[in-house]
């Protein structure tokens, strides 16, 4: 090949390359903007919607309401532009969450090109964050734990960045640049969810991790700790009303109330009903089990093994007195990334923190657990190239093997969308029974499909409908037209009505009726049924 074709073609690869984040960016937005309308309203909106408002009236207008409010210390970081951007462009929510996570794909990318050092791996994990059927399902309408997620991402992804840029000893306008950002990332997690807090233990770790490679840094890291306590904690308080008259005692009071959260429901778990606050340790391991793709889970014990082994071989490298140059260089960001996992995980038990709904308040620990999967792939990949097989076939069956895995979760979401948020994998045990033994559409969502199905199908004027959870009320009251509201009379007892509606939720068994008008089955499990009454 002659020189000029080898520039020709290094530069169609590199374009390629840099192009292939855009058009994938481009078209998961394209994506969004076609199937938004799809979702039903989630069992929490009405009171995220409320959490905006009375945020908005104590900022503007003094109302005090926002200080007795049940759930006052949900953050209303997020929930604010919603609402102006709602009001004001008259843009629809589940829109502007969803693009609320397609940016903060956009560092996670950053970070994995960081960690990974491949586009093309990067563009995976990338992937497989976005597709993963429950994470892209709750991408447009959990304003709660995406919106959380992503500002998790973005905190890691500074976090990475201020370590980088004090160990390369940068110029002190760009380091106190690089402070206030992740100061202000930190604070904007905070505000999301009391959780947050983890952010600042993982920072101090970090900077104390960096003084020990290199002591003459003790002085510098000191300083930068305390700007960025005051950093912290000034911004963190900003951007969080509640805290306003009273930030100490209030913080106190919403990490206490926040972290033992009072559900006051039983939750379904492996066929039996625990209290949201006494459930068995394993839940939350399971959970993750059996609602992750399986390609993901491949993944992360070799990915965790090869970062042990790396933590290891610095120990070696410092009994032999050699240079730690190199490889502090990648251990001290993928210990980030394993602390971002592991410090949630570990507060769960130290404070018993009450779960439900699945997993999905910690759903901020899943871009950890994406590039662990990603990084236990390539060593997965490694082993075997290892064994006395053809390079060419091994590389094919390989490539089988992870599109097969990739191509599990695209299915699901494609055969029953809109109901991806009630996926679990293989390990999940018999699909049938299911709905017995886990909770399944707790958000309520498919009450848009039913109740749908009755207008289209009843040409009645006058409709009575009794629907079993507040969802399907609020989908009546804000998800439908004015023509079809006025048709549908609600009652509260199911033998004035024409038509009972439920999903299920804290009654997974059969109803005691016998005229199934309507229904969706997801994998041979029913989610959602409509029966006729009269």
């Amino acid at each position: 090949m002659k020189y000029s074709d080898m520039i020709e073609s290094s530069s169609v690869k590199r374009f390629v390359k840099n192009l292939a984040p855009v058009l994938f960016f481009i078209a998961l937005i394209l994506l969004g903007c076609l199937v938004y309308k799809s979702y039903g309203i989630p069992w929490d909106e009405s009171v995220q919607t409320q959490i905006g408002a009375l945020n908005y009236r104590y900022i503007f207008k003094g109302d005090s309401a926002l200080l007795s409010f049940p759930d006052r210390y949900y953050g209303a970081i997020f929930e604010l532009p919603i609402l102006w951007i709602t009001s004001r462009f008259s843009i629809p929510r589940h829109l502007i969450i969803f693009i609320i996570f397609v940016f903060g794909l956009i560092p996670f990318y950053i970070l994995g090109r960081r960690l990974l050092h491949n586009s093309w791996l990067t563009l995976l994990a990338t992937a497989i964050l976005a597709i993963s059927p429950r994470i892209f399902a709750d991408a447009f309408y959990n304003s709660k734990d995406i919106p959380f997620m992503v500002a998790s991402i973005t905190a890691i992804w500074t976090l990475l960045v201020l370590g980088d840029t004090f160990r390369q000893r940068r110029h002190w306008l760009r380091f106190a640049a690089i402070i206030f950002l992740h100061a202000a990332t930190c604070a904007v997690l905070i505000a999301t969810r009391v959780a947050g807090i983890m952010i600042v233990p993982l920072t101090f770790i970090l900077l104390i991790v960096i003084v020990i490679e290199t002591p003459a840094f003790s002085k510098p890291a000191l300083t930068t700790v305390f700007v960025y306590l005051i950093l912290t904690v000034g911004l963190s308080i900003l951007f969080w009303p509640i805290l306003w008259h009273n930030p100490w005692s209030q913080f106190i009071h919403a990490f206490g109330v926040m972290s033992q959260y009072p559900f006051g429901r039983g939750v379904l778990y492996a066929g039996q009903y625990f209290p949201a606050e006494n459930l068995p340790w394993h839940y939350l391991p399971v959970w993750i089990g059996i609602t992750t793709p399986l390609i993901v889970l491949a993944g992360i014990l070799p990915g965790v093994i090869d970062w042990i082994r790396s933590i290891f071989s610095v120990f070696r490298w410092k009994e032999k007195r050699q240079a730690l140059k190199s490889l502090p260089s990648e251990i001290i960001p993928w210990s980030v990334v394993a602390g971002w996992l592991a410090i949630p995980v570990a507060a769960i038990y130290i404070f018993h923190s009450v779960l439900y709904d699945g997993w999905r308040q910690m759903f901020f620990i899943y871009p950890a657990i994406v590039l662990i999967s990603v990084r236990g792939l390539v060593v997965l990949y490694h082993l075997i190239s290892r064994l006395p097989i053809n390079l060419n076939g091994m590389r094919i069956i390989a490539g089988l093997v992870l599109l097969a895995g990739l191509a599990e979760p695209v299915w699901f979401i494609f055969r029953y969308h809109p109901n991806e948020n009630v996926y679990f994998n293989a390990l999940a045990g018999t699909p049938s029974t299911l709905r017995e033994r886990y909770e399944l559409d707790y958000w309520g969502l498919s009450y848009k499909q039913g109740i749908d199905y009755i207008l289209a199908n009843d040409p009645r004027k006058s409709i009575r409908i009794f629907v079993s959870d507040p969802p399907g009320q609020d989908y009546i009251n804000t998800g439908l037209s004015s023509n079809n509201k006025f048709r549908l009379i609600s009652v509260s007892d199911p033998s004035e009505a024409n038509y009972f509606v439920s999903v299920f939720r804290w009654h997974p068994g059969e109803y005691p009726y016998t005229d199934e008008f309507y229904s969706i089955n997801v994998r041979r499990t029913k989610i959602m049924v409509v029966y006729r009454l009269r």
